[in-house]
């Protein structure tokens, strides 16, 4: 992954999609998380080689407290992949159309007592039955902040997604050896995990670059 630095004019090369980037300006920050949901003015692009990554295709977290899981795009696709399972496995795709006919017969008895006739969709496939059961994984509000950004990396590991993941403020959050965890999986599962932090921080990793924006937006290397 490439990241671009459209404000000061540099470019940073993170070769395994891992790297941190610190600021000592808050409002620099802001202005290049924002920048990556292609909102505001220039500030942060992501490239995969020559190809500029679209913000479709890329995963903002900027709350620790509440971690996107109910984000659409991870939604849709993880209903297709357990559509997706369900119609692999013969046994299984059998008892969805049981149920799929069930269901049916409950609408049909459903509109003997309305004046319209609630038809539906003209399909109602295993996806759909799928995103009406509205399927998340199980998440733990009780655990500890490492636990649950591990759960998520899982999750959007599940949904067959390949986003680019920039997360603000997690560094600060946790010790050393959890951050350690997190870089080891995310290197793993080929996930490209982008660290935003307001003021400089120490990775703990040694082999993900580190890098620091001052005040007057000159660009350090901070990797150990």
């Amino acid at each position: 992954m490439i990241v671009k630095l459209e404000t000061i004019g540099e470019t940073i090369d993170l070769p395994d999609g891992l790297g941190v980037i610190s600021f000592d300006d808050f409002d620099g920050l802001s202005r290049c998380a924002k920048s990556l949901l292609g909102e505001g003015e220039p500030g942060i692009a992501l490239y995969r080689g020559e190809r500029k990554i679209k913000p479709k295709d890329i995963l903002l977290i900027d709350s620790l407290i509440e971690l996107p899981f109910e984000d659409r795009r991870l939604i849709g696709a993880y209903a297709s992949r357990m559509a997706a399972e369900v119609e692999a496995y013969e046994p299984l795709a059998t008892k969805a159309h049981e149920i799929r006919m069930f269901v049916d017969e409950l609408i049909a008895e459903l509109g003997a007592s309305l004046r319209t006739d609630p038809i539906g969709g003209s399909e109602r496939d295993i996806k759909s039955f799928a995103k009406w059961l509205s399927l998340t994984p199980r998440r733990e509000p009780g655990s500890t902040l490492l636990r649950r950004f591990l759960s998520f990396m899982d999750y959007v590991c599940d949904t067959g997604l390949s986003p680019s993941i920039a997360v603000i403020g997690l560094i600060d959050k946790l010790n050393p050896a959890d951050v350690l965890e997190i870089t080891r999986k995310a290197r793993h599962e080929g996930l490209e995990l982008l660290f935003l932090e307001y003021r400089e921080t120490n990775a703990t990793d040694p082999e993900i670059p580190v890098w620091h924006i001052d005040r007057d937006g000159v660009l350090f290397s901070r990797t150990a």
